[in-house]
């Protein structure tokens, strides 16, 4: 029964330290849940990528790409983005990425750098409420922070929701869960308070990535 208890925990480390571990062949960077990722982001936007293109830097790949739709766009992105390219380092190490022609990319980003630390998934394998968050959703939380969180025992701080990224609740509110504010503000517009908001599919996400026991 103690081992059953454990096991999580010790999932949760593997995998953090698989994030966070820099190595000669990897980057490192924390898991961004989207909403974090459109909050904090210049730009938000769905882009097809056209083709692999030449690139005056040899340690960078250029990417061309078509805007398709347009969530968010600061005036500085816009500039940045109007030849219509996309820039990542050749180098793994460099948390470089490949982008495939043909394919359309959810991207929330600052700059027309990209790479692994950024948020860029196929825009297919979004769920219905990631879609929906990156097309504006998200933005009601924004005054909310989501806080990280490696066990179920921490701190719920003011203003905040705890994330696991890594455990089977924490999985499932990536793909199925807002952090919203729950109607207790300061003077100044602030949230005292925040909470999850979850689709009906989070609960079944649950059952499907808990863990089997025999």
């Amino acid at each position: 029964m103690k081992t059953n208890r454990l096991l999580p925990l010790v999932l949760t480390i593997i995998g953090l330290a698989m994030v966070m571990l820099p190595t000669a062949e990897t980057c490192s960077c924390l898991p961004q849940h989207p909403q974090t990722a459109f909050c904090d982001s210049q730009y938000v936007i769905v882009a097809q990528v056209l083709r692999k293109t030449a690139s005056k830097n040899e340690a960078m790949d250029a990417y061309k790409i078509a805007i398709k739709k347009e969530y968010k766009m600061s005036d500085e992105a816009r500039q940045l983005l109007n030849h219509g390219k996309l820039y990542t380092s050749t180098m793994d190490s460099a948390c470089g990425i490949k982008l495939k022609p043909s394919t359309l990319y959810a991207i929330a980003a600052n700059s027309e750098q990209v790479g692994l630390c950024d948020f860029i998934r196929p825009y297919d394998e979004l769920s219905l409420v990631e879609k929906r968050g990156l097309a504006g959703v998200y933005r009601k939380g924004c005054k909310c922070k989501i806080n990280h969180c490696w066990d179920d025992k921490c701190h719920q701080r003011l203003g905040s929701c705890n994330w696991t990224p890594f455990a089977p609740k924490g999985i499932c509110e990536t793909s199925y869960g807002s952090c919203v504010p729950a109607g207790v503000t300061k003077k100044n517009g602030a949230p005292i308070k925040c909470h999850w908001r979850r689709s009906p599919r989070f609960g079944q996400c649950v059952a499907e990535n808990s863990p089997k026991y025999p």
